[in-house]
């Protein structure tokens, strides 16, 4: 099963945040008989549903089952949407995120549309509001107490009782509908809420690997069944997020837009990434596949690499990635590459003026954990540079590559 990242939503890039926004939106249109509908899903967590667990147990297991099936809703309209999480809980922070705060936002065509991430309807007509001052209001305490259960909670039962208060806390001072249980569900930000309160859980999972406990894990998890049957799953289906398909990104890194060749600076001194992290991924986007093939090498901490700079036994090499070319056939060997005009083709159309090259979004990712730890642990910082060469270990133009974002998610 392949693994997907959930990430902050502070870390979406601008296509990621249309489709969850324009997935969202289609989800409000399905009519409430459609499982997978917002109305449907909302009304699972109070008022119609009621199946809602707050307490012991089914607290922590039974709101990871619902985030699960709310993100399979998405992924139905979308199957590249992961739900991303709102963390409050790292630090001081005022108000909710950015892309959750304004009614409206402008889509992909240029217009401005009603933003899904501000409201949700609810039934009988009408939509979800926050607290007046939501734009003002701090959930720095919040973090600390959170902050508090990650650090000082040895088994299960305290640790879903020490983060209960604070989860609970957020609802409270964020006010509008999801200050009520029977209509928090249908806030858009429940969502992100409690995502980033399973995260949480992740998180002390990683540090306290038991299992849960028995009352815990042979609870049933009303009303999520087992597929094509009329059983229950119990808490065990939800103990750990890798059977579910999922890990969360605990720290992004959007790194300033750069080109091939130039030096990024990544700053981990706020952060604990490097004593923290499992995994460390190098990501790049872009809208269209490329047209010509180039191995994309990687270095950390050594600002005068190119494209003579040793592969082998490098320990500044964090390593590469290769890029398989659109082109019917490379140029010859011992001739220049094709000016850039002639592979920089509009988005959807390839340099022939076909279709084939530049329709499909694509991402690549390389894990450079190892090479962080070894070479930014004592100075928290890393300077990045991406060599680009042909198959003949020439230096390529950054011209021939049309990356949109380059990120680094960690967990």
């Amino acid at each position: 099963m392949a693994i997907r990242y959930r990430r902050n939503i502070n870390c979406l890039g601008s296509d990621a945040l249309h489709d969850l926004r324009e997935a969202l939106a289609q989800m409000f249109t399905l009519p409430a008989s459609d499982e997978h509908s917002f109305a449907a899903l909302a009304g699972l967590h109070g008022s119609p549903g009621n199946y809602c667990r707050h307490g012991a147990p089914g607290f922590l297991t039974w709101h990871r089952a619902y985030m699960h099936a709310f993100e399979r809703a998405l992924r139905c309209i979308d199957s590249s949407i992961t739900l991303p999480f709102w963390d409050w809980s790292s630090g001081p922070t005022t108000g909710v995120p950015a892309a959750c705060a304004s009614p409206t936002y402008v889509n992909r065509s240029g217009a401005t549309v009603p933003n899904p991430l501000f409201a949700g309807p609810l039934p009988g007509g009408g939509f979800t509001a926050r607290r007046a001052d939501i734009a003002t209001t701090t959930f720095g305490d919040i973090a600390t107490a959170a902050q508090g259960a990650l650090a000082t909670s040895l088994d299960f039962n305290s640790f879903q009782s020490a983060l209960n208060g604070p989860h609970g806390s957020v609802h409270v001072r964020t006010g509008g509908q999801m200050g009520s249980v029977a209509f928090a569900g249908y806030d858009p930000l429940f969502y992100l809420h409690h995502c980033n309160v399973d995260r949480l859980w992740a998180r002390w999972q990683a540090s306290h690997p038991v299992g849960l406990p028995a009352a815990e894990a042979g609870f049933l998890l009303d009303p999520f069944r087992l597929p094509y049957s009329t059983t229950l799953r119990p808490g065990s289906d939800f103990a750990t997020t890798d059977p579910l398909g999922y890990r969360y990104a605990n720290f992004c890194f959007v790194l300033p837009p750069i080109l091939v060749w130039e030096l990024a600076t990544i700053d981990f001194s706020r952060h604990r990434v490097l004593d923290e992290a499992r995994s460390a991924r190098l990501v790049l986007r872009s809208t269209a596949m490329p047209k010509l093939s180039a191995e994309l090498r990687v270095f950390i901490d050594d600002p005068d690499a190119n494209e003579a700079t040793p592969v082998a036994d490098n320990p500044n090499l964090a390593g590469t990635i290769g890029l398989f070319g659109m082109a019917a056939h490379s140029h010859a060997k011992g001739t220049p590459a094709p000016a850039a005009a002639a592979v920089a083709a509009p988005h959807g159309h390839g340099g022939d003026g076909s279709a084939a090259a530049g329709e499909e979004r694509f991402e690549l990712e390389l894990e450079i954990a190892p090479a962080l730890r070894r070479l930014a642990a004592k100075t928290g910082m890393a300077a990045l540079k991406i060599v680009a060469v042909d198959s003949d270990g020439r230096a390529m133009s950054p011209e021939h590559f049309d990356l949109q974002a380059i990120e680094l998610l960690v967990d």
